[in-house]
């Protein structure tokens, strides 16, 4: 339709010039009619767009990061004109492979779209289409609509989780005898240090039951503990980070939720309390149970992180309080360098048993940050770089 149109518009300058030039009626009604052609067209387009019918669907709108799930665009022609030539522009999870659509219908067709959504990334991302261009029925007029600006059109959000490792083992670090993630040493759900004794009680569970007890008493008692002393397991994550390209930040920002998330499920299991900080908070997240942990999956998976600067903005602060009552401190971050050794060597943040899990985008470690460095007292750092077996590395 291209040489259409230039010959379209290349009629209409000679018919003006004609005009002008000769002062003939003809030359300008003829400008006219053209004129008012293209004017039809353009409210042609205005009026398909504003009353476009499409059907979205998306298959799982819940993920878990590396999985995948698919999206289907139907587009259905209810007005009584064909659609000339309508391209379309759908985005999924991963903007980088957004995916395009070419098609004219006739009056009362429809035509139906599969787009594959692989989910390389966490976050909540908005999926669906972006641009609309539409040229009209002759060919004339081309013009292109941004769907986000339409009253009558939303994405559709897919809320991809942060990958769930499960840990074996999670050494701590601290000087005592019982070493936080021993197999040899777990913890039930009510203590470490045995009590008492009571009747049952729907909902205790069958293992703590006292069967010689039991056997005597010809009734049914459970085992009761005391609560250690110390509990908590403390876990920081800076959200500010040290990388080259958007890329690399995703990929960054993905390994030390992970991180955050392994640690935090396997402390909940092992019977401990979860203290959980971010700059984003405006009071620490307390995990007690299994059942918690939605709060802070979800707090993970919405969670932005930005680019490093001078200052500390992105690092929690940690008071030397919360560091002396939790039993280990985690603190999970991707910015490096001397911004780093600043928030760790301060006076607030030399206690015994921190753990700095310094994430990398490749094997080497941060920058600023080498590898067995001990000039921060009281801190064991651990590197992890993108695409190493979180338990493992955690394991060391």
């Amino acid at each position: 339709m291209k040489p259409v149109k230039v010959c379209w518009y290349g009629l209409i300058v000679v018919l003006y010039f004609a005009g002008r030039i000769t002062g003939r009626r003809e030359f300008f009604l003829l400008l006219f009619i053209m004129g008012f052609i293209l004017l039809y067209s353009l409210c042609l387009n205005l009026w398909t767009a504003g009353s476009f019918c499409y059907i979205q669907e998306v298959e799982k709108k819940v993920c878990v990061k590396g999985s995948s799930t698919s999206m289907r665009i139907t587009i259905v022609n209810d007005k009584p004109f064909p659609f000339s030539l309508i391209r379309l522009t759908m985005v999924p999870v991963a903007r980088s492979q957004a995916a395009y659509g070419r098609f004219s219908l006739l009056p009362g067709s429809r035509i139906a779209y599969s787009v594959p959504l692989h989910c390389p990334y966490r976050g909540i991302y908005g999926v669906g289409m972006t641009t609309l261009e539409i040229n009209d029925s002759f060919g004339l007029v081309r013009t292109n609509f941004n769907m986000l600006k339409l009253p009558y059109y939303r994405h559709t959000d897919v809320k991809v989780y942060p990958q769930l490792t499960e840990l074996s083992v999670l050494p701590a670090g601290v000087s005592d005898s019982k070493l936080f993630g021993n197999v040899s040493k777990w913890y039930t759900d009510h203590g470490e240090s045995f009590a008492d004794l009571r009747p049952y009680r729907p909902g205790d569970q069958f293992k703590r039951v006292h069967r010689a007890v039991s056997a005597r008493m010809r009734e049914w008692y459970v085992r009761t503990y005391d609560m250690p002393v110390e509990t908590s397991i403390l876990i920081a994550l800076d959200t500010a980070m040290n990388c080259e390209t958007v890329e690399d930040g995703l990929y960054l920002s993905d390994l030390a939720c992970e991180c955050a998330a392994a640690i935090a499920r396997y402390s909940i299991k092992t019977g401990y309390r979860v203290v959980y900080h971010d700059t984003g908070l405006a009071s620490p997240l307390v995990l007690r149970s299994l059942n918690d942990f939605t709060k802070l999956y979800d707090r993970l998976t919405a969670l932005r992180f930005t680019q490093q600067g001078d200052d500390l903005e992105g690092f929690p602060h940690l008071s030397s309080t919360q560091l002396s009552e939790a039993r280990a401190a985690y603190i999970i971050s991707a910015s490096g360098g001397e911004r780093l050794k600043e928030a760790l060597d301060s006076p607030d943040n030399t206690q015994p048993g921190v753990k700095l899990i310094a994430v990398g985008s490749k094997a080497s470690s941060l920058p600023g940050i080498e590898p067995g460095f001990s000039g921060i007292t009281g801190v064991q750092i651990v590197h992890i770089a993108v695409g190493d077996d979180v338990a493992e590395v955690l394991a060391l």
